[in-house]
């Protein structure tokens, strides 16, 4: 010890320096040490517990996502099948329309034939009336009443019949 004197240490001081550095020690271990490690320990496991949250969170998000992601295409596949049973629709009432207008055209170009036809044979008997009196009178002027007029019809008539055919 004496060696540690001449080189001028005290070995007292020595031991007072290192009581109070493990006096030090052991009160900033215990006065900060541990309530540092026990807040950061805390905060470890806030921060862990933070992360498997937002993990959670993530994993549900994705599955909502991949929800919504099959309901957008069941909706859109259902809209597609809509939209060609409404193509269908559309062309089976347009067909069914078409028929019926094209029946509605064959009943009135039948009517309208059917009234040709009646006013054609109407203007065919006035018009057959009309020269059977003309030809009536023509003759009677021409024979100058010595033929009876009920020949003269007769004959007119019988005439007519024959060359009508």
């Amino acid at each position: 010890m004496d060696k540690l004197l001449s080189l001028g240490i005290d070995p007292w001081s020595m031991v007072i320096y290192l009581a109070n550095t493990g006096l030090l020690l052991a009160v900033l271990t215990y006065l900060l040490y541990k309530p540092i490690l026990k807040f950061l320990d805390e905060r470890k496991e806030q921060i862990i517990s933070s992360i498997e949250e937002s993990q959670r969170l993530q994993e549900t998000f994705e599955k909502k996502l991949t929800e919504s992601e099959a309901n957008r295409q069941e909706a859109e596949a259902e809209l597609k099948e809509e939209l060609s049973n409404l193509h269908k629709f559309t062309e089976q009432k347009r067909k069914e329309l078409t028929a019926e207008m094209e029946e509605a055209r064959n009943k009135m170009m039948e009517k309208a034939q059917q009234e040709i036809d009646a006013k054609k044979a109407n203007l065919l008997k006035e018009a057959e009336t009309e020269v059977k009196t003309l030809m009536t009178r023509i003759i009677l002027e021409i024979v100058e009443n010595k033929v009876p007029e009920n020949v003269i019809q007769e004959s007119i008539h019988s005439a007519w019949k024959q060359y009508s055919k």
